[in-house]
């Protein structure tokens, strides 16, 4: 726009008036005439409401009437710092443009917050070169002027799209926002034109990150005006994050409630609410009508949930449900936690875990002596385990102490306790890219209560909650037991049983043993290769699996995967975690897949997370000898001088005349969408109490 000097007297100032987006018609004159029925407010009050806005950068609106035209413009001003009945303005003019007062009438001064506008009556005003001042009489008036509070919006982009196939969509600036209905500019040039009452699909970004999507209503087309302003109003009440589920973890109402706060994604301005109810999947918000600022489908990538004002637990969010009470003027708004991780997870499972059970619940400290007291006493560390242990007890003590004080992300452990004195435990490791296992479980009596099954129902409000969670990285959890283990077999083996169904949730057996490292054992033969596997090789163990189990190992071990990311994750907690498959090979005959498991010793008390997991794929070549040459060398990826053994098929060592003294079953849960099928078998079997 040419910079001029800027005079209102004719119907053509007026129109240049319109055309600059610095200067509005004032579409609200009913104000003006019913404003001395509104509430006043005392000079005073005004002034420092104006020193208020001098601080936080805020402007006020000057309202003019041109007796040409006949109609009322918004010029927007800056207050200056005010002392007392004389107040001073800067105008929002552009370049050296001054303003000739003898042309237009000057009328009211107008603060509008959104929701309410104060208007004061001038009656005496001076004008030199942009700066205004105006005699502030001793009473404004304060008025309500809308239903639901506006929010001013920058540089957020709106883009609009209407029509099927081919659609037609336009790129604008989001202007303002409620959650009834928000305005955006619009060039007028952009190819598309909008019809009042029709839907569009708006989608709402920030610098390219989503922010909104979904259908809306055009209730007032302003495309053709010198603002290009459209206001649409949303039309959904519910957008859902995941599909419906039959059981959720259970929605709790905590006294002293939790609050949320977090920077509204849209006008960049903090808000902060009370918790109405929450569970560890998300939570609701109730506002008063006017105060509402959350509509469905509004995702809010960082939102943080605070406990008694100490505690902060961060993640993202989306808006699912908008409910309104008109009898109570409120508004109940649902809000679906889309990712959180895992310390924070912890912490708001811990939280509410406390109110459903005070005694069971996720542990964030654990003292030392008493976990080693309940292991020795329950028998989970026996004679022969100890035996394995004893060698490296100190090493295996500062394992234990890092992995159940300092709070890493690679493990989580459940007790149930009571005065200092541990009655059960369960815990879980992030073992695999995709996967947890699920280990240590152990429990004694504490009085009429049943400890074992208080932590299972903690374990799984843990994983119901956490598992769809992108940083979870929890698409299977799986769990090692002795079959002879009645409790184990009933819950674990009776739930495979129950779904029938080996790709939601499966059973393997491994025999178990331990190879002794000799120096001096039988070399392999030269027909015979141990190498790395390649893309082909990996296609070939899973036509096998698959064709004499059908389950989900290899998913769950994410065989092809790279490991890096958890390794780096596990060395940043102080630990190591490696995993690689070797193949036994004559020329293109694969004999058996060798896969290299470490760890930190003892960080599974049997390490199976630190052993050779082996799949046997031709037994008729294979022979005890060749495996035992094979193993031989490569134990040499472990310092230890005993390593463990998983062989599957469990039989091959009985068959070859072998004693086995163990076999451990392995059973893996494909949680999404299995989990549920789950949770309602442990609630039939174990008459286990689920809350929703």
């Amino acid at each position: 726009m040419k910079e001029q000097k800027i005079t209102y007297g004719t119907s053509d100032s007026a129109v240049g008036l319109y055309q600059s987006q610095r200067h509005l018609p004032f579409q609200h004159e009913s104000l003006l005439n019913d404003c001395e029925q509104a509430r006043s407010i005392e000079q005073q009050k005004l002034v420092n409401k104006l020193n208020h806005l001098n601080f936080c950068g805020g402007h006020v609106f000057i309202i003019f009437h041109d007796g040409i035209s006949g109609k009322y413009i918004l010029l927007k001003a800056f207050p200056q710092p005010c002392l007392k009945d004389e107040a001073h303005f800067l105008l929002d003019l552009p370049g050296d443009a001054s303003l000739d007062l003898s042309k237009p009438s000057l009328c009211y001064l107008m603060i509008d917050d959104g929701l309410n506008a104060i208007l004061t009556k001038v009656a005496d005003s001076t004008i030199s070169g942009q700066t205004l001042g105006i005699i502030l009489p001793q009473q404004s008036y304060l008025t309500r002027k809308r239903a639901c509070k506006r929010h001013p919006c920058r540089d957020i982009t709106c883009r609009a799209m209407k029509g099927n196939g081919e659609a037609e969509t336009a790129t604008g600036e989001l202007l303002d926002f409620t959650p009834r209905a928000f305005a955006a500019r619009f060039d007028q040039d952009n190819g598309i034109s909008f019809a009042e009452n029709n839907t569009v699909a708006i989608e709402i970004t920030d610098n390219g990150y989503r922010l909104f999507s979904g259908l809306c209503n055009c209730i007032r087309n302003g495309l053709a005006s010198s603002g290009g302003r459209v206001v649409f109003a949303p039309l959904n009440s519910h957008a859902p994050l995941y599909p419906k589920r039959e059981l959720r973890n259970p929605r709790q109402n905590i006294v002293p409630s939790l609050s949320v706060s977090f920077e509204h994604p849209l006008f960049k301005t903090m808000v902060r609410r009370d918790i109405f109810e929450i569970s560890t999947s998300g939570f609701s918000l109730v506002d008063d009508a006017e105060e509402e600022v959350l509509i469905p489908g509004l995702s809010i990538p960082k939102l943080s949930i605070i406990f008694a004002g100490l505690l902060k637990m961060n993640c993202s969010a989306q808006v699912i449900y908008r409910q309104e009470n008109r009898e109570n003027n409120a508004v109940q708004c649902g809000l679906g936690i889309s990712d959180m991780d895992l310390p924070s997870y912890s912490y708001l499972n811990h939280v509410l875990g406390f109110h459903l059970d005070h005694n069971a619940r996720v542990s964030t400290h654990v003292d030392m002596d008493a976990l080693w007291e309940f292991f020795f006493d329950t028998g989970f560390i026996y004679a022969e385990k100890y035996q394995h242990l004893e060698s490296y007890r100190e090493s295996f003590k500062e394992t234990y102490r890092k992995l159940y004080q300092d709070n890493s992300d690679i493990a989580r452990h459940f007790i149930c306790e009571k005065n200092g004195r541990i009655h059960g435990h369960i815990a879980m490791i992030h073992a695999y890219n995709p996967s947890w296992v699920i280990h240590h479980f152990a429990a004694r009596s504490m009085g009429s209560k049943i400890t074992g099954l208080m932590i299972l129902r903690q374990i799984t409000h843990y994983v119901n909650g956490f598992y769809h969670f992108p940083s979870a990285a929890m698409n299977y959890v799986m769990a090692y037991y002795r079959p002879e283990n009645n409790i184990m077999s009933k819950i674990f083996s009776g739930f495979a049983s129950y779904l029938n169904n080996q790709k939601g949730s499966s059973l393997d057996l491994f025999s178990y043993t331990h190879y002794k490292k000799d120096p001096v054992a039988t070399k392999l033969p030269a027909n015979l290769v141990l190498r790395e596997c390649l893309p082909s090789d990996f296609l070939k163990l899973r036509d096998f699996y698959d064709s004499h189990s059908g389950g989900l190992l290899l998913d769950a071990l994410g065989i092809n995967s790279s490991m890096e990311l958890l390794k780096k994750t596990f060395a940043k907690a102080g630990f190591k975690r490696e995993c690689k498959t070797l193949c036994l090979c004559n020329k293109d005959r694969i004999l058996a897949f060798f896969i290299i498991n470490k760890a930190d010793l003892g960080l599974n008390l049997s390490d199976l997370i630190n052993c050779i997991k082996i799949i046997i794929t031709d037994e008729k070549m294979l022979t005890p000898e060749i495996l035992f040459a094979t193993i031989n060398q490569v134990s040499c990826f472990y310092e230890e001088e005993i390593v463990p053994l998983l062989i599957y098929p469990d039989n091959y060592l009985s068959e070859h005349g072998i004693n086995v003294k163990k076999r451990y079953q392995l059973w893996i849960l494909k949680n999404d969408p299995y989990l549920d099928n789950y949770t309602e078998y442990m609630s039939k079997k174990f008459r286990m109490k689920y809350r929703t």
